[in-house]
């Protein structure tokens, strides 16, 4: 059996049919459905009219916070559109078959879960370093939600110590984050999504980074993450700075996640941890931590994510057997 996976981005829906043994074909995209409800039904019905008569249900992964039954509460680049709508219903009032829909940085942890590096665990947390921070919490092979279904909303972690988005690991820990900080003290042009006019704090923030800065700067570069990390391997000191920073962030997050959760793997994905030597100074600062500080878990056993690109299409797939066909996964 085969279903339509479905992976609705900001800019792109991605699509492709994938069957239980995680087998992927079709893989394509189209512009991101995001303008009206109407538009977001009829191109998934069309979507679904292609592909009809192979599948035998939807699978959806998506931006933002949902209910337990599927109604999108918060967050996302379809909020605007399709707040407090039952995202399930709605497809399946157009589409007439089983939907299971996801949140995106929950559908990447239970990838690592199905067939990643979680593959081998029961309880394990993933990270997803982009714009903020997605990712989820498994136990028992299992995404955890708690109450709101809010748990694994890992942007909205403290670990600046203060108050204010300038000190929650969506700012600190992100690539986003990083790569704006990193413009601001070169002097590098960058569109900020947290340092933008009108953001609260941001001017203050933007006077801090600016009074940091010791290297020399560059009015005419575009700053992205691998220019940033190119900056790194020069050597520049604010960029040497602003990562040794990052590091802290990240494994302060990490730490606290481990007493809170005690999982068996933390896995980290997304942006910037594609450069090999993140995961690997990641790897090095927390197996440090045991040193200089008491701790109650044994150790931290961090590793990449095996899926890149397509994870929310392989994680939409598991949760959709789990809800629906649980027998054919463990």
């Amino acid at each position: 059996m085969k279903c339509l996976v479905l992976d609705y981005g900001g800019t792109a829906l991605k699509y492709g049919l994938m069957d239980t043994d995680a087998n992927l074909t079709c893989q394509s995209e189209v512009p991101a459905p995001n303008h009206s409800a109407e538009e977001y039904v009829r191109v998934t019905g069309e979507l679904y009219d292609r592909f009809k008569d192979e599948v035998e249900g939807i699978a959806v992964s998506m931006p933002g916070t949902f209910s337990t039954d599927d109604v999108l509460v918060s967050g996302g680049a379809y909020l605007s559109i399709l707040k407090g709508v039952n995202i399930r219903e709605t497809i399946q009032s157009r589409c007439p078959v089983p939907v299971a829909i996801e949140n995106d940085g929950k559908a990447a942890a239970l990838a690592e879960c199905w067939n990643g590096n979680l593959k081998d665990c029961q309880d394990g947390i993933a990270i997803i370093l982009g714009t903020g921070i997605g990712g989820g919490i498994i136990h028992n092979r299992r995404v955890y939600r708690g109450r709101h279904a809010a748990a694994g909303e890992l942007s909205y972690l403290v670990t600046g110590g203060k108050p204010g988005v300038f000190n929650i690991s969506t700012y600190t820990c992100s690539t986003e984050g990083f790569v704006e900080r990193a413009a601001a003290m070169k002097g590098a042009r960058h569109v900020n999504f947290y340092l933008r006019p009108g953001m609260p704090g941001a001017e203050e923030e933007l006077a801090r980074l600016k009074q940091l800065a010791k290297g020399p700067q560059y009015p005419d570069m575009e700053m992205d993450g691998f220019t940033a990390f190119q900056l790194l391997e020069q050597g520049d000191p604010d960029i040497t700075m602003l990562y040794n920073e990052l590091l802290d962030s990240l494994t302060q997050l990490i730490v606290t996640l481990a007493h809170v959760c005690d999982p068996d793997r933390f896995v980290i994905g997304g942006g910037i941890s594609k450069e090999a030597r993140l995961i690997a100074d990641l790897q090095a600062r927390v197996a440090d931590i045991p040193k200089h500080y008491i701790i109650a878990v044994p150790g931290f056993d961090v590793q990449p994510c095996y899926y890149r690109s397509s994870a929310n299409l392989y994680g939409a797939m598991f949760n959709w057997l789990q809800k629906y066909r649980s027998e054919l996964v463990h």
